[in-house]
């Protein structure tokens, strides 16, 4: 019978162990049960998923007007070299839409792009705060006259509506107001960094409401 041998009570000093060690412990509970978490709850226990938003309560904010424009991020997120992050969750509620025009909503990562002015800086919060652990993105929204990306390496992720309506009156058709994009729906995941950035729009007429952006953030070295 084999025997496995793991490290239990494990509370602080959690780390990634360097690439090429030769034996590793298996994690265990604090009893020493074995106990096995899929990817995205092992990350947020570790304190590695983060979460940034923009709007609250009854203060909404301003997405990008008219057609899809380039230029006007709704979401925009400065990845440095020092690490990758990888997507999980982009949620977009609308108030309104202003007038009947095209909604879209599309994410996207590259290289080249520069948030422009008018922008809601946001600080990202970790899933485990009592890790210390805090990230190395800057995440804004509502970014107007911005620069595009220069090299678009992947747009991920597109949506919409054809006609987005205000409900006005109760005689106004209701049309669909929220829209989300969730890693686990596709079961891929989209692994951006380093040294790029991450775009997202949401655009209508004249549209107003909230947003989350949800994302992990780790190393270089897991994965290379």
């Amino acid at each position: 019978m084999a025997k496995i041998i793991g490290n239990a009570r494990q509370t602080t000093a959690v780390v990634r162990n360097s690439e090429g060690t030769a034996e590793n412990y298996l994690r265990l509970l604090r009893d020493g049960t074995v106990g096995i978490a899929d990817l995205i709850a092992q990350w947020s226990l570790e304190g590695r998923i983060f979460t940034a938003s923009a709007g609250a309560a009854t203060t909404p904010v301003t997405f990008g007007s008219s057609t899809l424009d380039v230029l006007e991020h709704d979401l925009h997120v400065l990845v440095p070299s020092s690490v990758v992050i990888i997507p999980l969750e982009w949620t977009i509620n609308f108030d309104i839409y202003g007038t009947i025009q095209v909604v879209e909503c599309a994410l996207q990562y590259g290289i080249g792009s520069v948030a422009g002015t008018a922008d809601l800086t946001d600080t990202p919060i970790s899933s485990n705060a009592n890790t210390g652990l805090t990230s190395a993105c800057t995440v804004k929204f509502s970014c107007a006259t911005g620069t595009n990306l220069t090299t678009v390496v992947n747009e991920f992720w597109h949506d919409g509506i054809q006609l987005g309506i205000s409900a006005a009156s109760a005689t106004v058709i209701r049309s669909q107001t929220k829209f989300s994009y969730r890693a686990m729906d596709s079961g891929v995941l989209q692994v951006i960094g380093p040294s790029q950035q991450l775009i997202g729009y949401a655009s209508a007429q004249a549209g107003t409401g909230f947003t989350r952006f949800v994302y992990a953030e780790l190393p270089v070295a897991s994965v290379s």
